[in-house]
C-alpha cells in the first residue's frame, strides 16, 4: 500500500462535491438525519450526489486525473471504474456494514484500490485496512485532502470504525485493473449496483 500527492487544485474534486450541499462537507452530519441500518451507504446526501455530480464537470476532472495521474504509477494501461463510489461517514455511524475484502463481493483479486478523501480521513473516520499477512492487526488510512491510497482491497480485510472523531469524513473510491489482468471469462455482476464488471459498463 502506498500514499501519493497530487494537486488538488488542478484536480479540485472537493469543489465539485462541495458545489452541491450547503454546509462544509465536515459538517453534513449537522443538515439531515437520514442513515440507514448504522451504516452511511444509502443517504439523501448520495442521492444529493448522484443526481447533481453530472451537472458539474467532476467526470471530465476525473477522467484526467485517471489518465494523468494514477496510469503513470503502473506504467502500462489500466481499465477503471467508470464511475467512482461516494462515501460519507458519518459521525456516530460506520461508513461500511462489516470488514470485508472486496473480493468477496464478486471483484476480481487482481483489482487495486484507490481511495481518495476530499475531507481530512483520520483516526476512527477513515479506513482501517488489515496489516498484509496478519488478519489480528489493522491500522488507519490517515490521509489529507491533495493525497490518496493505491492499495490491495481485493485481498485485504478493511472497514470503518465508528466514527468519534468529531466531523463527517467524505470521500470517493475506485478500482483500477492493469489491461494485461483482464479477462471477461468468469464475468461476475457488481452485487450493489447489478453492473457486468466488463469494458464499458462497471
Amino acid at each position: 500500500m502506498n500514499k501519493y500527492t497530487y494537486n488538488n487544485k488542478d484536480y479540485d474534486f472537493r469543489g465539485k462535491i462541495q458545489s452541491l450541499y450547503d454546509l462544509p462537507l465536515e459538517e453534513l452530519h449537522q443538515q439531515l438525519d437520514v442513515f440507514d441500518a448504522h451504516t452511511d451507504q444509502s443517504s439523501d446526501f448520495h442521492r444529493i450526489y448522484y443526481d447533481g455530480i453530472g451537472n458539474t464537470d467532476f467526470y471530465e476532472v476525473y477522467r484526467n486525473f485517471i489518465k494523468n495521474v494514477i496510469q503513470p504509477i503502473f506504467g502500462e494501461e489500466i481499465l477503471y471504474q467508470k464511475i467512482p463510489t461516494f462515501r460519507v461517514h458519518m459521525i456516530g455511524n460506520l461508513g461500511v456494514g462489516e470488514f470485508h475484502k472486496d473480493s468477496m463481493y464478486s471483484h476480481s483479486e487482481d483489482e487495486v484500490n484507490i481511495f481518495l478523501p476530499v475531507t481530512k480521513a483520520y483516526d476512527n473516520n477513515t479506513i482501517w485496512v488489515q496489516e498484509e499477512n496478519d488478519e489480528t492487526s489493522f491500522y488507519p488510512m490517515n490521509c489529507e485532502y491533495g493525497e490518496f491510497y493505491v492499495w490491495d482491497g481485493a485481498n485485504l480485510l478493511h472497514g470503518n470504525k465508528l466514527n468519534d472523531s468529531g466531523q463527517a469524513r467524505v470521500s470517493f473510491d475506485f478500482r483500477i485493473i492493469t489491461k494485461s489482468k483482464y479477462s471477461e471469462e468468469n464475468i461476475k455482476e457488481s452485487i450493489t449496483n447489478n453492473t457486468k464488471m466488463v469494458i464499458g459498463a462497471y
